[in-house]
């Protein structure tokens, strides 16, 4: 009997790394391993330009061990697809971090840019939806990572749009909802205009969508699958945003569905979310929990990586 064929990808994001192996069977992914580890690589990035030392060592460090237990599930890094996003993107130093993770650890890293995210993130997004749910829709994706925040549609034609309003970036710059509105209004303006008289779908993915789903499920232990196709109503989302903002960091750390590595910041992932969908005219969002890691642990499958 043939061995089932295995492949890897790994997300080395502005907050945290994640890790995905899976198996391709009769075209579907069939998750082996995941994990998450909370790094905070893109620390201090939107103040100084680089990558702090102390990031780059923890990055590495949980790097060093997600790639042992890939190996132990006999996953060769030619298999595995690892890519960066804004922190990297974005930082100085960021070539000479992938230069050592490739020297240290023999992993390739490529950088994405804000475009090539967005549509790993659109594509990743909508591979498990529901397609009855997709029907007649123009689905709109938005990826609240921890530097950047990606929107992008396809009606006819991509577009795409990278901004710098990841939740780890506007707790750092401590923004208030005002600030967050007025980085949001040329997009949210141009989006009107070009979904008018269209039935657009809004579909999120990232850490702080998929945390506020399992917020809302009240999850004492994160389950992928019932986060994944939770709607979650703009009331919802505006009333958590709220709420989060009042409370203080501890507080939120006992919050049933909430990490505790992510109670500092979901305030701000919540309210990008929030003004989003109430400026953009969208009444709700359905949660997907794959996204652009998945699409890329795809296309490495598939040899296009």
């Amino acid at each position: 009997m043939e061995h089932e064929k295995r492949y890897g990808a790994i997300d080395i994001g502005s907050n945290s790394l994640r890790f995905l192996v899976a198996s391709v069977q009769a075209g579907r992914l069939l998750p082996l391993w995941r994990h998450l580890e909370t790094t905070r690589l893109g620390q201090k990035v939107d103040q100084d330009g680089r990558l702090s030392p102390e990031a780059i060592e923890r990055t590495i460090e949980a790097l060093r061990r997600g790639l042992e237990v890939m190996k132990e599930q006999a996953l060769a890094t030619p298999y595995i697809a690892a890519f960066a996003t804004s922190a990297v993107r974005e930082a100085t130093n960021g070539q000479l971090f992938c230069d050592r993770v490739q020297r240290e650890l023999g992993l390739s890293v490529k950088v994405l840019s804000g475009e090539m995210e967005g549509r790993l993130s659109y594509e990743g997004a909508l591979v498990m939806m529901d397609s009855k749910s997709l029907d007649g829709k123009v689905p709109v994706v938005i990826d609240i990572g921890g530097g950047s925040t990606e929107v992008v549609w396809y009606d006819q034609s991509w577009w795409r749009k990278s901004l710098p309003l990841g939740a780890l970036r506007v707790t750092e710059r401590k923004w208030s909802a005002r600030e967050i509105v007025q980085a949001w209004q040329p997009l949210t303006t141009i989006l009107q205009e070009q979904l008018r008289g269209k039935a657009p779908l809004l579909v999120g993915v990232g850490g702080t969508v998929t945390t506020l789903g399992a917020m809302v499920l009240k999850m004492s232990v994160y389950d992928p699958d019932r986060v994944h196709g939770t709607r979650l109503s703009l009331e919802q989302t505006k009333s958590y945003a709220k709420e989060l903002a009042l409370l203080s960091t501890e507080e939120r750390k006992k919050i049933a569905g909430l990490q505790p590595e992510r109670a500092d910041i979901i305030p701000a992932g919540v309210e990008v979310l929030a003004q989003f969908m109430e400026h953009a005219g969208f009444s709700s969002v359905v949660v997907s929990e794959t996204d652009l890691l998945h699409q890329a642990l795809w296309e490495i499958a598939k040899g296009r990586w």
